[in-house]
């Protein structure tokens, strides 16, 4: 699913995390980014909920600047869980491992 969220991720601490899974936000530079696809569709694959944010709109242009100035990323996709969690590229070791934590299809 596609979003043009221009908002960074926010941990909801009041969340209550044994009812509702976590949603991992994915970073994307648009649909000409392999790396971008490919982890899209793994996530969707392994039944992971997320959303992803094209960074190269002008929309989303906050999210950019999260994604650059605060995580300190210049390439994408980037793949964040939470404020500890996160990481550059196309890795499919980390997406099995978190498929593994949400008790998704891994």
């Amino acid at each position: 699913m596609t979003t043009d969220l221009a908002i960074p991720v926010e941990i909801d601490s009041t969340r209550d995390a044994a009812s509702e899974p976590p949603v991992v936000t994915v970073y994307t530079a648009g649909s000409a980014c392999v790396q971008c696809a490919l982890t899209v569709r793994v996530l969707a694959e392994l039944g992971i909920p997320f959303v992803e944010c094209d960074i190269t709109r002008e929309e989303n242009r906050a999210a950019r600047d999260y994604v650059i100035g605060d995580l300190g990323y210049t390439r994408a996709p980037v793949v964040v869980v939470d404020e500890h969690d996160h990481w550059l590229g196309f890795q499919p070791g980390e997406l099995k491992r978190l498929a593994a934590h949400l008790g998704g299809r891994a």
